[in-house]
């Protein structure tokens, strides 16, 4: 089958897996996440006990990022305040060409742990907390619209002082960045050179998420169960804390399944959850209307921008299928598909996005920025 317009895909192989030898089958997988369901309507006691024996299996395979200090790299700390006096924190490192880098939702900027490590080395690299999360402050009024991350996402390039940035952003700052556009649209091309979305959508994340199940009646039931537990969060959130706290076992098994590809990283997922559990469940109830019924196609037919997409092929929150239309709207898109990843493709692949970020934004920012032939073809490279 011909690739998607612009398509080419990094297939990396999957952790684990040695030329001419199977790769060991996946110690955890959602059948064993239903036992530990299963388990906790069987009795408390009985599912807590299913659920940190899985844990504590998962976290004893081989694990060569086990080495990593996660969340340890710290940059030159600045910060701005955005439109509406909710202050941003700022921390950057390196010189160079200048990458902003947004994050997503209940993450910190800490996410972007491997690129913090990695690629100051080459550009001046800038990284913030979306309002609500990490160091930066809550907004008075409550505002966690889209345009509101957007209005958030201008403050932070206009602090960066530079004439050309590429912005690279995940999951919702991905949404957030086409919101960006929308609103400035006389940025883009000129102080905004370049955007990569990485794992993100341009419509309803629930949509998406619900799009990937085969049963109409599951999507439908999924949805329903997401919208009540958000709507639970906002009722009542001490004692959804509380939940949250007593279900730190079934919170790993959650982000490894919904996170991440076949075969993740033990410290990876563990990172993940630590940073996903710091953000305030009032700033999830109060978040969740923005990720719900909205629609940036009109933004994709009108962006003239040099675009690099990249989303995991294992990715259940934003699947491939969005990514894939995103690239046949916007006229100067590539796609990057990453195997075996799931939503925190920037962790699992980093390796091989970092690769393709480093070319895309070496062209887009360079001294006579060109338009990037589109790939009729599919290549592949090995990790």
């Amino acid at each position: 089958m011909a690739a998607a317009k612009g398509e080419r895909a990094a297939v990396a192989r999957p952790r684990g897996k040695a030329a001419g030898k199977p790769a060991p089958a996946p110690s955890l997988t959602a059948r064993g996440i239903g036992l530990a369901a299963g388990g906790v309507v069987l009795g408390l006691g009985v599912g807590l006990a299913v659920e940190r024996a899985l844990v504590g299996h998962d976290r004893k395979r081989d694990d060569p990022e086990s080495v990593e200090r996660f969340g340890r790299i710290r940059g030159a700390r600045s910060s701005v305040t955005s439109f509406d006096g909710t202050r941003l924190s700022i921390e950057e490192l390196g010189s160079g060409p200048c990458l902003v880098f947004s994050h997503g939702f209940s993450l910190t900027q800490d996410a972007w742990h491997y690129q913090r490590r990695d690629l100051p080395a080459a550009f001046r690299c800038v990284f913030f907390d979306q309002r609500g999360h990490g160091r930066s402050g809550r907004p008075r009024t409550d505002d966690y619209s889209l345009s509101a991350f957007a209005c958030d996402l201008k403050a932070v390039i206009d602090w960066t002082g530079e004439q050309r940035v590429v912005v690279i952003a995940h999951s919702m700052a991905g949404m957030a960045a086409l919101q960006f556009a929308a609103l400035f649209s006389e940025e883009v091309g000129r102080r905004l050179a370049g955007l990569v979305l990485v794992d993100s959508t341009y419509m309803d994340a629930l949509r998406g998420m619900t799009a990937s199940l085969t049963s109409r009646g599951a999507a439908q039931i999924q949805r329903a169960l997401i919208t009540a537990g958000f709507r639970f969060i906002g009722q009542d959130p001490v004692r959804a804390n509380q939940l949250r706290r007593r279900g730190s076992d079934l919170g790993y098994l959650g982000t490894r399944l919904f996170g991440f590809g076949s075969n993740p990283s033990p410290s990876q997922v563990a990172f993940t959850d630590r940073l996903l559990a710091g953000t305030d469940v009032e700033v999830w109830a109060k978040v969740f209307p923005s990720l719900v019924d909205f629609d940036l196609s009109e933004v994709l037919e009108r962006l003239d921008l040099p675009t690099l997409i990249a989303v995991g092929d294992k990715d259940r929150l934003t699947p491939p299928a969005q990514a894939r239309h995103m690239a046949s709207q916007i006229a100067d898109a590539r796609l990057l598909i990453l195997e075996d990843a799931g939503h925190m493709a920037f962790l699992e692949e980093h390796k091989a996005l970092d690769a393709e970020l480093t070319e895309f934004a070496r062209q887009a920012l360079g001294p006579t920025p060109r338009r990037r032939r589109k790939l009729g073809g599919m290549s592949r490279r090995a990790r």
